[in-house]
């Protein structure tokens, strides 16, 4: 039986988007950055005599020299595993690429052509030809897989490249009747940080994602693959969490909070202490609020520093404005002619279907009435009918 660990997307030297003090902000990076070990560790653990990274090892513009020092010294540590790596649109091979600083050890593959190369072995009596490519640039719009197909069938087939399983993309279009048609049993790609296993023509094409969330848009478990094989066209893929850190993304509805402790209350509600303290946390807050409630959310969050990880409070709360008086006619004040002309307005995009009109006249009047009445506007994504 054969064993395959693969990764992508590490993305070594990010700079993070997380609102995080400095203290925080060194731990997290240090985590991103000590990714590939736990990954190195769990191939030694797993016995896996395949490592593959699909691309954004590190970051191009960012990461440290001494880290790929570091990192090609790991590598040495497991020389029973063949480690594969393909860089992609973080990392390309540029002539002052990282890459070419170090002397990577006998067991590493840099696939370094724009071209797909091979490299054929023998694992536990399983005869395969890994298949890669690594960007030499920062955009790739040529379908580069386009008219590719697997030398021998008989054997295990493995592509190993950072791209996007799209039609049309400035990130290395793979289109999935160019899949269909290579005649490989593995696809494992790097590019979406989203991880997702499908199969596509008989190829079972793999997404590893991000093994660390990177910002608050990588939602959900992060981990690797472990892939099993025991031959050509016989083989499993399991998604295996191992992220440190989870973005968890959640909606609190502050309808019916009359003060600021019961929105603090609701906040500290989400979860347990530990849950809060470890992750990252994206909490929107809906529904109406009552104008005199008066947020603070800068305030809230440095409030709820030692609470949670990492904390972002989105507004898409609509202060509970009582319009009735506004909409009187008698009402001759700057407020009621202002609430007067947008319902008017509003009544006629009504009138001709155009919802999205709707919903900006219905912003429009919230951040006016924000504006005159708290003296500032309170942005939200959306408003709540």
């Amino acid at each position: 039986m054969l064993k395959i660990v693969h990764t992508a997307d590490i993305h070594a030297g990010k700079p993070l988007s997380f609102e995080l003090e400095e203290e925080r902000r060194y731990i997290r990076r240090r985590e991103i950055e000590t990714t590939l070990w736990r990954i190195v560790d769990f191939a030694r653990e797993e016995n896996a005599q395949i490592l593959l990274i699909a691309g954004d090892l590190f970051e191009h513009l960012y990461a440290r020299p001494s880290w790929v020092k570091d990192a090609a010294s790991l590598f040495s540590t497991i020389p029973e595993t063949r480690v594969f790596m393909a860089p992609g649109n973080h990392d390309p091979l540029l002539p002052d690429s990282l890459y070419y600083s170090v002397d990577w050890p006998e067991n590493v593959t840099v696939f370094d052509s724009a071209g797909l190369s091979r490299v054929s072995f023998e694992v536990n009596g399983i005869e395969l030809d890994v298949y890669g490519l690594g960007w030499t640039t920062f955009v790739q719009r040529t379908p580069l897989i386009q008219g590719f197909k697997v030398e021998r069938r008989d054997r295990l087939n493995i592509v190993l490249l950072h791209g996007d399983l799209a039609e049309e993309s400035v990130y290395l279009p793979v289109h999935q009747d160019h899949i269909s048609s290579s005649g490989a049993d593995y696809f494992a790609l790097g590019h979406i940080h989203v991880p997702m296993a499908r199969n596509i023509g008989g190829s079972t094409v793999v997404y590893a994602g991000c093994p660390e969330p990177l910002d608050f848009g990588d939602e959900g478990q992060r981990g690797v693959y472990l892939v099993t094989c025991t031959g050509p066209g016989d083989l499993s893929a399991e998604f295996v969490p191992m992220a440190m850190r989870t973005v968890r993304a959640v909606e609190l509805d502050l309808t019916g909070l009359d003060t600021g402790e019961q929105v603090r209350n609701a906040i500290l509600s989400v979860d347990n202490r530990e849950i809060r303290q470890r992750d990252i946390w994206k909490i929107s807050l809906t529904g109406r609020l009552n104008p005199e409630t008066g947020l603070d959310l800068i305030g809230l969050r440095h409030e709820f520093a030692g609470e949670f990880f990492s904390l972002r409070l989105e507004p898409e709360f609509v202060l509970d404005y009582d319009l009735g008086p506004l909409v009187d006619p008698e009402n001759q004040s700057l407020e009621a002619r202002f609430v007067q002309k947008l319902m008017e307005l509003k009544r006629q995009s009504e009138q001709k279907g155009d919802t999205e009109a709707v919903e900006i006249i219905d912003r429009a009047m919230y951040y006016g009435l924000d504006a005159l009445r708290q003296g500032e506007i309170i942005t939200r994504r959306r408003l709540d009918s």
